[in-house]
């Protein structure tokens, strides 16, 4: 027999953890490709790219036997496309990646548009670079950004007066 009230856990969770807002450790891929003895994979977070902090992840994988490749070096760099042109360049650190697989640089994009990246790896004398483009959404008006902060203690009350309805309801219907 269900237990009364039962319901609402499994409905929060669905909330919390519902498709539209789940994100993998790195975000959208970007480009995925083989260069000389590497594979290489970059993502972008967060998802749709937007001005502002942004993240971009890279994979460095040994192309025979898909380790990661923890003793690469790799440089990120993001070039508006828009007049005067902007360029951004970030060394991508395992200190800065979720994932410890991953390396990544973390920077501000200055403006939506259209941005050109380049993804340089390099170890042991040899050198590769993978390219993608990505268009950025301008960034979210600051309220907006800062709802999520202002919402959880309501949905924290919203909560709790549910059970106290559900509680009401049980100890009436004995």
């Amino acid at each position: 027999m269900r237990q009364p009230g039962t319901a609402i856990p499994l409905i929060l969770s669905a909330l919390l953890l519902s498709a539209a807002d789940a994100r993998a450790d790195g975000g959208t891929v970007r480009v995925s490709e083989p260069h000389g003895r590497w594979q290489i994979t970059a993502f972008t977070s967060p998802t749709p790219l937007r001005a502002g902090p942004i993240d971009v992840s890279v994979l460095v994988q040994d192309a025979k036997t898909t380790r990661p490749d923890p003793t690469v070096r790799v440089m990120v760099t993001a070039a508006s496309r828009g007049t005067p042109p902007v360029v951004v360049t970030e060394p991508a650190t395992a200190e800065a990646a979720t994932n410890k697989l991953l390396v990544a640089a973390v920077f501000d994009l200055p403006h939506g548009g259209w941005w050109d990246f380049r993804v340089e790896v390099s170890a042991a004398g040899e050198a590769h670079a993978v390219t993608f483009e990505a268009e950025a959404a301008e960034p979210l008006p600051e309220w907006l950004a800062l709802a999520a902060w202002v919402a959880w203690p309501a949905a924290a009350v919203l909560v709790f007066a549910a059970h106290q309805v559900l509680v009401r309801r049980k100890v009436g219907g004995r």
